[in-house]
């Protein structure tokens, strides 16, 4: 592999996308650091899911009609095919694996580019495609690796393919993590998130990933800690039993860049980088909360809204009784 220099790896990190960490060791920041940027995500997030980043492309497609999708691939030189899938479920690591498949040159989608190429994911849900078309434009749109839309089952039939499964330290502290971000989905259910177009359309997508796959399909338990801990227990060992060994990566970022670079093929890890370890409890919260605040806003907007419309019927009220007596 070719010599990465830290400024070249950075600069790529910080440019694939605006809510990517800016810092590749957020365990270093203390809580209120770490909450206030998470709250700053929260912002970029409720941007995202109100369709601020959705081009001109995605939105026609969005809003037209079924037959008429159009793939808009990317040039020709930056058109791929899906190399890489994370695997693991989320608060594994996850994040911190994507800007590491980033240093490596490597082009991701994840959470962030969800609320951007929001058209392929509906166009998908609404069966316009199958799995291998839905890869195809991914790849077409210049994304070689791909996060929570490959399940194991379609990795282990492209033998093209590598799968890399993050895990925790033991099952208790994901279920633990996972406990904090589970509420997002009660919160996009709420006003005025349940409203906006992009949630609406990734819905299915996400009501998916936060209760079924989670819980094995016990969508009415997806708070329960037993039901967590089993399923990933579960899950992890019904990814390694599906994907033959050569081309499944079990992965603790702890572990850091040596085995995940030669699982890659890439022999020399990224001189002078350390490996990323983001997206922290405490950033994590942050986030939670501010999305959480959105709907308190908005709620009090409706109260305030209601009592308005209630004053000025009363007032309107007193001006006819007024006319009336004169």
């Amino acid at each position: 592999m070719k010599y990465i220099s830290v400024v070249s790896a950075l600069s790529f990190a910080a440019q694939s996308s605006n809510a990517r960490p800016s810092t590749l060791d957020e365990q270093s920041l203390s809580y209120f650091q770490g909450f206030i940027k998470g709250s700053y995500v929260g912002f970029e997030s409720l941007l995202a899911l109100a369709g601020f980043y959705e081009n001109d492309d995605v939105k026609n497609n969005l809003n037209s009609n079924e037959e008429s999708f159009q793939v808009h691939a990317n040039e020709k030189e930056s058109q791929t095919h899906i190399k890489i899938a994370g695997l693991g479920l989320g608060r594994t690591g996850s994040t911190s694996l994507v800007m590491a498949l980033e240093i490596l040159g490597y082009v991701v989608i994840h959470d962030d580019e969800q609320a951007e190429e929001t058209d392929v994911y509906s166009a998908y849900e609404d069966e316009l495609f199958d799995d291998d078309r839905f890869h195809e434009i991914l790849g077409l749109r210049g994304y070689n690796a791909t996060f929570k839309t490959a399940g194991h089952e379609w990795v282990a039939a492209h033998p093209e393919v590598k799968g890399i499964l993050t895990v925790r330290d033991d099952p208790d502290k994901y279920v633990d993590s996972w406990l904090v971000a589970a509420p997002f989905i009660d919160i996009m259910e709420q006003r005025p998130f349940k409203w906006m177009r992009t949630v609406e359309e990734l819905m299915p997508e996400l009501s998916y990933e936060y209760r079924h796959t989670t819980t094995g399909g016990d969508v009415e338990n997806y708070l329960d800690r037993d039901v967590l801990r089993q399923k990933y227990i579960e899950y992890n060992k019904e990814v390694q039993d599906t994907i033959p060994s050569e081309r499944l990566l079990t992965f603790n970022v702890k572990q850091g860049w040596e085995p995940l670079c030669e699982f890659l093929g890439h022999p020399d890890p990224p001189q002078g980088i350390p490996f990323p370890h983001v997206h922290t409890r405490s950033k994590l919260e942050g986030e939670m909360f501010f999305l959480r605040m959105v709907t308190w806003v908005w709620k009090l907007f409706e109260v305030i809204l209601f009592v308005s419309f209630l004053i000025a019927m009363r007032k309107a009220k007193a001006v006819i009784t007024k006319d009336k007596e004169e």
